[in-house]
């Protein structure tokens, strides 16, 4: 099944707000440089920030349940 288009929205701002939390749990890098980056690594669909490795992994595991 596919998703509605606002959840796909809103699965995404959650990915990257948690991986921008994880990444600046215990750094001295400043939350926003955080954000910046991650959006930045996000649009470009870059596979190092994680809230693009958590949706290839979502879309993985619901490929293989089908």
């Amino acid at each position: 099944m596919d998703v509605a288009p606002l959840r796909r929205v809103d699965l995404a701002l959650r990915f990257i707000a948690e991986g921008v939390r994880d990444a600046s749990f215990s750094n001295p890098k400043a939350i926003e440089e955080n954000l910046a980056e991650h959006l930045i690594l996000a649009a470009s669909n870059d596979m190092s920030a994680p809230s693009v490795k958590k949706k290839n992994e979502l879309e993985r595991i619901a490929m293989a349940s089908r």
